[in-house]
Order: structure tokens, then sequence, then C-alpha cells
């Protein structure tokens, strides 16, 4: 047999080895089949019915799923339902189905590439993932047509399971089973739900492979290396016992780390640090805590907005909020505002093309623009504060006048709630995040007005030296620590620390062991990412004392270049603590994938 080695997208660390099998694509129609006006109101019936045995379907998977792995894991079909009974979607199939005079099967298959272009016109990969929530609905209903059934296959040996795409239900179905070692798609990304639910699982996984699934038969021995992004098929002997024996390596790392999760987060001086989890989904919340999380740091909310094909009700937003305040109680949660506009547009928000998106009208700008949907957004978040735990986090800010307009929007929602004799938090603490150049310069104007301030570093690199972090052209110069991008940091931090008041950092510098470390050393103490990188990052801090971070700090930024600076912070930490690195190889998919906000 020949021997294929492919490069991917590493989503979920760990070694799997076993024999593929295939998931079936979900093909919808290429027909376009007309009836008669006297045949649209049967049509009509049938696409009713459709509806009603997937959610009948949806309802039994839920509650298979909670069986197998419990609540957290079943959640996505709660948002399938929610998506199945939007208001809007049963007429936009009925329209098309009255207006073109086609079967149900044309109206579906409409409806799904109209929305499919629509998530895929979208640059951000977080966006484009939320697709699949949508097509998976549709694909229900549209094999519930003809009384299709969901196919399960129950697995007797070691599978690795090969894909061109999963749907998130189908993930949930097949992830389900411990027979599965690991996952191999064509498409995907770092926030699609297999990704999310194989690392929550501990499933290795690789994504993005673009064709796999047609090099792979049946069968084949397959070798899935989720830490480095790679897949081998079919092969020979020596290279099966190199990966065993990396997999028995990986194993016992994670049982290392599984020690470190319930450890006291705090340096050898005993100086204190807050590990916190970057959570896309409210199903997200228990794993990020099995690795240590101590709150959420970052809750993106975007995701209320992409599981519907229309915009979420006040309604919609509390029963999220609640579940997150519930579900992280008594630690704090920070929900993040709407952080859509530019690049990341949805057609229903009626948002203008833009010549540079990346520039404009996004975050706090737009949600300033749309003040009532910003008040919705506001007034579900202050109503799931009752129990003290939440926290108000606005995107982007650029200047002061934004934070005392959102400060007069909060304010005038309070004063609502008040009248009615609503709960909520009276001292629900508000705050921004420093990801425009302009803010950290800014930093002792803002930090007054506010509770707290979070760095969105991915955001703040990539304005301050201008640099398209995306584009392959320039992104070597994308760099963390250089002098100047540090020399920012530390004006940040000091500055919010003299006025006594909380700073985080939420982008990618918080996931890398040498990042978290130079912060350490620039006084920073709280540190939010994707919860995977948590345990590794705890090990690095707990192995450092605080002093030795702070001097070493203090030199580096005495020399003039990123490589400068990291070969002196390595060198230094390492003379003294030799143990702060040990182990964080094994802990990364790339430092790219980190964390998002």
């Amino acid at each position: 047999m020949e021997v294929i080695r492919l490069r991917g997208l590493a989503v979920s660390p760990g070694i799997g080895l076993g024999e593929a099998i295939l998931s079936e694509r979900v093909v919808f129609t290429s027909r376009r089949e007309t009836i008669s006006d006297q045949q649209v109101a049967d049509e009509l019936k049938r696409l009713r019915r459709a509806f009603e045995r997937t959610k009948e379907e949806l309802q039994k998977l839920k509650g298979y799923i909670e069986k197998q792995m419990g609540k957290d894991q079943a959640f996505i079909f709660d948002a399938h339902l929610m998506i199945l009974e939007d208001p809007m979607l049963i007429p936009n199939l009925e329209k098309v189905i009255r207006e073109e005079k086609v079967k149900a099967e044309w109206a579906i298959t409409t409806v799904n590439n109209h929305f499919a272009s629509l998530f895929e016109s979208l640059s951000d990969e977080y966006f484009q993932q939320r697709k699949a929530d949508i097509s998976d609905v549709l694909a229900r209903v549209y094999r519930h047509l003809e009384r299709k059934k969901e196919r399960k296959e129950d697995l007797d040996k070691p599978v690795i399971l090969v894909a061109h795409e999963l749907l998130p239900s189908e993930a949930a179905i097949y992830l389900s089973q411990e027979k599965v070692m690991g996952v191999v798609l064509d498409m995907g990304g770092m926030t699609s739900h297999t990704a999310i639910l194989a690392r929550s699982l501990g499933i290795p996984a690789v994504v993005g492979l673009h064709d796999a699934s047609l090099k792979v038969k049946a069968g084949d021995f397959i070798i899935v290396d989720g830490t480095d992004g790679e897949v081998i098929i079919n092969p020979p002997p020596a290279i099966k016992r190199e990966f065993n024996s990396k997999k028995e390596r990986y194993e016992n790392y994670q049982k290392e780390l599984k020690k470190i999760a319930s450890l006291k987060s705090q340096t050898l001086d005993k100086v204190q640090f807050k590990p916190l989890a970057n959570i896309e989904l409210p199903e997200e919340v228990e794993t990020a805590f099995s690795f240590g999380a101590e709150g959420v740091g970052l809750f993106r909310s975007e995701f209320i907005y992409l599981q519907r094909p229309t915009l979420p009700s006040e309604e919609d937003h509390l029963a999220i909020y609640r579940q997150m305040a519930k579900r992280t109680y008594p630690r704090p949660v920070y929900i993040r505002t709407i952080d859509i506009g530019g690049e990341k547009s949805l057609p229903w928000l009626n948002i203008e093309k833009e010549p540079n998106p990346a520039l404009g009208l996004r975050a706090i700008r737009f949600s300033l623009k749309n003040r009532e949907l910003f008040r919705t957004q506001v007034r579900a978040i202050l109503k799931a504060s009752e129990r003290h735990n939440v926290r108000l986090m606005v995107p982007m800010i650029t200047e002061l006048e934004e934070v005392m307009e959102l400060k007069r929007v909060v304010e005038e929602v309070k004063d609502e709630l008040r009248r009615t004799g609503t709960a909520f938090d009276e001292s629900m603490p508000i705050g921004v995040m420093i990801e425009v150049p302009a803010a950290a310069v800014l930093i002792e104007s803002i930090i007054q007005e506010v509770d707290y301030v979070s760095i969105g570093t991915n955001d703040l690199i990539q304005y301050y030296l201008a640099v398209d972090r995306g584009n392959e052209a320039v992104s070597y110069l994308f760099k963390p620590h250089h002098p100047a991008v540090l020399e920012l940091l530390a004006h940040v931090i000091k500055t919010v620390n003299k006025f006594d008041k909380e700073v985080a950092v939420c982008g990618e510098m918080a996931a890398d062991p040498l990042s978290a470390i130079i912060l350490l050393g620039l006084g920073l103490r709280n540190f939010s990412m994707n919860p995977i990188f948590i345990p590794r990052v705890k090990k690095a801090l707990r192995e450092v004392e605080t002093s030795t971070a702070e001097e070493a700090v203090k030199q580096a930024l005495k020399l003039k270049t990123a490589t400068e600076i990291e070969e002196f912070m390595i060198e230094a930490i390492i003379r003294k603590h030799p143990q702060a690195f040990f182990l964080s190889r094994f802990g990364s998919s790339g430092r790219g994938n980190q964390s998002r906000p």
C-alpha cells in the first residue's frame, strides 16, 4: 500500500490510530422539479410534516447524547431546535414553493444555498463555520421529506472518522462512540463544532485537508497527529511504532496537565494569577473549568446571531446569558457585546459594503449606530446579572467619547429596568477592550471611567504594527515581542495597576508560555485564552518567581529587536527556572490558532 502523508490544521491535540471509516456527504438536490398550482397545498403540508418529524428527531437525539455524553454536549440540539423554530424559516421555504411552483426539495436547496453563499462571503473563519448549523437543520428536514432516518454505525474496533465535512449533529453522534480515536476532515476550522467537540472529548482531530476523503478508502490504517496537524495513511510498521510511542508520551503529558489544572494559580514566590477561558459556545464552560479556568474571560456573543437566520430577540439573548451565568457561578463571566461589522457582517444586519472593513463600522461603532440592537443586548445582559457574576465587556474602543456614550446607554437601560421592577446587578462591572492603539495611549483617561479593561493583543498588535496577520506575504512582521508592542503593553498594564483596577490579556499572547511570563513581568495577573492552553501556561507561571520575570523583562525592554528579546528572556528564565518551559511543546497546535479574541 502507498504511504500518504497529509498536512492540515491541528484543532484537537493528541495521537489517534485506527482503521478509516467514511462518513457520507450530505447532498442537496440539483434538480429543480416543478409542480402545478393544485399541488402547492399538498407540498406545503409535506414540508410542515417534515418539520414536525425533524423536531421529534432532534428531541430524541438530544436525549441520546445527554445519556451518552452529558447535557453539555447535547446543547447543539437545543441550538438546532431554535433554528428549526425560527419564525422566518418556514415562511421563507413556503414562499419559494408558492412563487416558483417547485417541490420542497428544491426550496430547501435554494434556501440552503442562499445562506451558504452569505456565510462563505464573510472573511472571518468563525463566522464561516456557523453556516453548518443552518445546513444541518435543513438537511434533516430534507431527509424527512421522504422519512429518511438518521444512520448511526455501531463500532466494535478503534476507528478514525474521515469525512469531507461533518455537520454539527453528525459530529455529536459519531464522537459519542468510544471507538472513535480520531477525526480527519477536508473542511472545517478551529471554531467548527467538530473541533470544539473533539477538544472537549480529547479526540485528536485534523481538519482543512481539502481532499483527504478522496485519498482514503474504508479500512485504510490512519494515524492522526492532532498536535502537529499531520495525517498518515497506511504507515509502515516503523512509523506505527514511532507514533505509538508518541501517543504514550502525550498521554503521560495529559496526566501531568490534569494534575496542574487543580493546583493553585500562583508563582513560586506566592504571587496569585488568574487563568480565564475564551469560549465560543455555552457547552464549552465545563470543559474550560476542567482545564483549570477560574472564570470565562471572554464569551463571544456573536454565536447568538449566527445560530438563526433572523435577528435574535431579547429573550434569545437572555436565555443564553442566564445559562452562562448559571454554568459559571460563582466564577465570573465576561460577556463581550456584539463584535460584528466590517468583514464580519451578516445580511440581516443591513451593513453596507466598505472599502476597508477592518477599519470600518464594526464592534462598538456598529452598536452605537444601531442603538436599539445594542440596548436589546445590554438589557438582556443586565437581566442575566442577578447572580452578580456577569460582566459587560465592549470591544474596539477608540476614544473616550465612546466610553461615555456606552455608559449612557447602560444607565438608560438600567432606568428602564428599575421602573419595571426588574431585578439586576446594580453594580455590574463594565469594561472595555483595548484593541486600538489610540485607546492604549489614552488608557489613563479610559480606566477612570470603567471597572476593568481587557487587552485584545491580536488586533492591537495588528493595528499597531500595520500588519495583516492573515496575509502570508507580511505575517512575518506580526511580532508580539516587538519592542514597541511590549512598551505599549507595559504602559497599559502599569497605568491600570496604578488605579488598582483589573487588566487582562485575551489574545494569543496569553496562551503562549514565554509571552505569559513576559506579561507576568510587566505586571499582568489575568490571562484569558483558549481553555486547552490553560494547563501549559499555568505550568509555566507556577515554575517562575515573579521577581525573576520582572527583572528579566526590565532588561529585555532595553533591547532593540523581537528576536533579541525572545532569546534573552528564554535564557534568563531557564537559567534560574529550568522547569518553566517543560512540557509546553506538547500543548500547541500552532500559535496562529490559539485564541482569537
